[in-house]
């Protein structure tokens, strides 16, 4: 397969990095001036807070697509806490940590070419081609912004109702 170059990438990674770039940013944008009491609300307590969603899209950018970018399904970030996902961290910490991902998955993608998008690696339920992980892991950066907006949604609307509401 030819592609086009954009910037010393195939238009392929380019795009792929786009759309990586654009989804992270949009999560920005909606934990904008999110505060800690707001992370840890649930609506019903079956409900994952949006602390926890935080936490699940950090291990998700440090973790899960590095090891999809790197093909290496043993993958692990340098000084990565075992059990990430049972730690009680901040918000603070797991806002920073989903920045150092974002860094990390920026530039591995940008290491890409576009024949190794088709390439078979390990990944869950057997080897499937690389272009399957990151494609299910990005769009799950997009769906949990959802969450986190429909949940800051529902904080906003409580407000409007109760101004003391989570004060």
């Amino acid at each position: 397969m030819l592609s086009r170059k954009v910037n010393n990438m195939d238009s392929d990674i380019a795009v792929l990095k786009g759309l990586t770039e654009h989804a992270l940013k949009r999560l920005e944008r909606t934990c904008d001036g999110l505060t800690e009491i707001e992370a840890n609300w649930k609506p019903i307590e079956e409900a994952n807070n949006i602390l926890w969603i935080l936490n699940h899209l950090g291990r998700i950018t440090n973790y899960s697509l590095p090891r999809i970018i790197k093909g290496n399904p043993k993958y692990i970030p340098e000084g990565w806490p075992e059990e990430y996902e049972k730690q009680g961290y901040s918000l603070e910490k797991a806002l920073a940590d989903i920045q150092t991902g974002k860094e990390t998955v920026l530039e591995g993608l940008s290491n890409l070419e576009s024949a190794s998008l088709a390439e078979i690696i390990p990944l869950w339920g057997g080897p499937k081609r690389r272009d399957f992980g990151l494609f299910s892991y990005i769009l799950e950066i997009a769906i949990h912004r959802g969450q986190i907006a429909a949940l800051r949604g529902n904080i906003k609307r409580r407000r409007e109702r109760d101004t003391s509401f989570l004060i």
